[in-house]
């Protein structure tokens, strides 16, 4: 019995695995528009977000430690997460440090990925045929931090926003185009 090559016997892992990544691409697609259209809330509400996810963390991490006393391991734990929850409850106090605080971060953050996209979109040349598409995010990525480079500290209040939205509107294109190629070949 001869079975033709788009026979519906192909692995529905596969097919499943690229939907996932065009359906992440575009959520992520989404999200970078928003945020480039609205970069002040986009910045503050991450603010937030962070702020608060370090100060459920912390508590959580301090009720642990507290519950371990029996372990010598637990006054590390107390200081570690101490740590953690103080520094939740300052940005959720002081916004525009935390604003600062993670510009800094997200700088860093974003010439770190641009670089390693680069350089995975290049190594990946032999074996993906649209790796151009790494490379364009990398090179988005990249430029992103370099522009918050440049600008610190005076768009620190909007630049992290619309940072976030490029890179991510970047990202999810990058994972769409990957995913069109990869569905074409089954």
């Amino acid at each position: 019995m001869q079975t033709h090559p788009r026979s519906p016997t192909r692995p529905t892992a596969k097919r499943n695995g690229f939907r996932n990544l065009r359906v992440v691409g575009c959520i992520l697609a989404a999200f970078g528009i928003l945020a480039i259209f609205l970069p002040r809330v986009a910045t503050f509400e991450a603010e937030l977000l962070v702020a608060w996810m370090l100060t459920l963390w912390g508590a959580v991490g301090l009720w642990f430690s507290r519950s371990i006393r029996p372990a010598p391991e637990w006054r590390y734990g107390f200081a570690a997460f101490g740590f953690l929850f103080l520094v939740g409850v300052a940005l959720i106090l002081f916004p525009l440090a935390g604003i600062a605080a993670l510009t800094v971060l997200m700088m860093l953050s974003f010439l770190m990925e641009g670089i390693l996209s680069i350089l995975f979109g290049l190594r990946s040349s032999a074996h993906v045929s649209n790796w151009g598409w790494l490379v364009f995010s990398g090179l988005c990525s990249f430029a992103a931090g370099v522009v918050i480079l440049f600008g610190w500290p005076w768009t620190a209040s909007w630049t992290l926003g619309l940072m976030m939205g490029l890179n991510f509107l970047s990202t999810g294109l990058s994972l769409v185009m990957l995913a069109k190629p990869a569905r074409n070949m089954r």
